[in-house]
């Protein structure tokens, strides 16, 4: 670990205002932390600011990969900051009148100060997080109750939860219903987008909205590479699910990187289960002819499919025979890998760059010495349809590659159309990110790097963005 550089990151939330979280790309190592929580006083509701503080950090830790730890004893928030050391190791939290020494601002009712350790001697991409310290707002009107919002009155419990958010590596989120807002809300509990978020940086099942109103689940391996790979998950189908056809369904999505004959096999004891698996494209179409179930109509306690598909993302549906049927589940996959690669078709286009013809959401692949290239540098260069008004984000990613993303429209004689998006620099300074609403037609997506004759491996995530 380089100590080299040390960073103070503050993230606070605001009083008023306002799926997809966000990550910060920072993240625990050991995917837990420890706050020394001794706050005095209590709440005019009558209960302790510790419990509420508490109650929140266990809510993080029941539902994420995330564990929260509180030491029974008082911890200042803001010893050991602004004096240029790495902290003082103590997760502190409190009321104070001002940040540390700096004012709060309008209408801030907590502050998060999380100190970063740099992984690399540049001080670049990821960091470590190696303390955290919450200071809330002692100038504002404070109590712990739930339900809507009150006048003058900030809600002690719901801002802790949003704070812990930030100390685990979160940031706000503007687009989604999310206790990670920037601004406080009637959200008064972790939603699915916050639970993701985490489950995104330490590992575990996350959810992302699709345009059929069903959360679609992405397990901690959702990608298949081969030659032989096997997967399990234990679920349950439960009143709380989305439902299709008055039947309570989970849905995950996999990704087979090679063509592959693969085994599904559903099993419960409390319900007669039934199994659906669909190939989708990045904009969540479902792709003609890739569509195969078992309905279990001789009442067994197990579904099963067994067939060749190609390479692609799919969505796998668990659900039941009769309707408004609840209970756990098994379900295991396995991928026996038919041929080394997919069976996408490639072109070469008018351009003399080779195309692949390539729908998934999920992409890996690599910039390498022997690719095309384009202004000197590296590039792939992968065609997608759109048939219907959609926004889309692309996210590329590569821990080796400075990115650079390009989308373009492309007309019938392969012209370049209207549309022309570029985007080098995201979030974070080695990725890309172009979020846009397009229009139907054909695309083409270009992973290239920042610097001439760059090479490695990346990643390319497209996910529908939902109103």
């Amino acid at each position: 670990m380089f100590r080299a550089n040390t960073l103070i990151l503050v993230l606070a939330f605001f009083s008023q205002g306002l799926l997809a979280f966000e990550a910060s790309d920072n993240a625990w190592p050991d995917a837990s932390a420890t706050f020394f929580v001794g706050i005095p006083g209590i709440a005019p509701s009558g209960e302790t600011w510790d419990a509420a503080f508490k109650r929140a950090m266990a809510a993080w830790t029941t539902a994420t990969n995330f564990n929260f730890f509180a030491e029974d004893q008082g911890g200042d928030p803001c010893a050991g900051q602004n004096t240029g050391a790495l902290g003082n190791g103590i997760g502190g939290v409190g009321f104070a009148d001002n940040r540390c020494g700096t004012e709060f601002g309008s209408n801030v009712l907590a502050m998060t100060l999380t100190t970063l350790s740099c992984t690399n001697p540049g001080c670049t991409g990821k960091k470590d997080i190696v303390e955290a310290d919450i200071v809330f707002n002692a100038n504002e009107n404070w109590d712990i109750y739930s339900g809507p919002l009150l006048p003058q009155t900030s809600e002690f419990e719901r801002v802790a939860l949003h704070e812990l958010g930030h100390a685990l590596g979160l940031d706000h989120e503007s687009s989604a219903s999310a206790i990670m807002q920037p601004f406080a809300s009637n959200i008064a509990t972790l939603q699915p987008d916050d639970i993701s978020g985490a489950n995104f940086i330490y590992g575990g099942t996350i959810s992302t909205p699709s345009i059929y109103d069903i959360p679609i689940k992405l397990p901690s391996k959702t990608s298949f590479s081969g030659p032989d790979d096997v997967i399990n998950f234990a679920g349950t189908l439960a009143t709380s699910d989305a439902s299709l056809e008055n039947k309570f369904i989970d849905v995950y999505q996999l990704t087979f990187e090679n063509d592959s004959e693969i085994s599904v096999s559903l099993s419960s004891l409390q319900f007669d289960p039934s199994l659906i698996l669909a190939r989708v494209t990045s904009t969540q179409q479902l792709v003609p002819g890739s569509t195969a179930s078992d309905e279990n109509l001789a009442g067994s306690s197990s579904a099963n499919l067994q067939q060749p598909i190609a390479a692609g993302s799919y969505w796998v549906g668990v659900t039941s025979v009769a309707a408004a049927d609840t209970g756990s589940y098994n379900l295991t996959v396995n991928a026996k890998t038919a041929s080394e690669g997919s069976s996408f078709e490639t072109f070469t286009s008018i351009y003399g760059i080779d195309v692949e013809i390539n729908p998934n959401p999920l992409i890996k692949g690599a910039l390498r010495s022997n690719d095309q290239k384009f202004d000197n540098k590296f590039i792939d260069i992968y065609q997608f349809e759109v048939t219907e008004t959609v926004t889309l984000r692309i996210e590329l990613t590569s821990s080796l590659v400075d990115t650079v993303l390009l989308v373009v429209d492309v007309l019938s004689d392969q012209q370049l159309g209207s549309v022309f998006l570029r985007n080098d620099d995201s979030k974070f300074s080695t990725d890309s990110r172009i979020e846009a609403t397009l229009s139907p037609g054909t695309y083409w997506m270009g992973a290239t790097s920042f610097s001439p004759n760059d090479f490695g491996d990346y990643q390319i995530q497209t996910s529908v963005v939902l109103p």
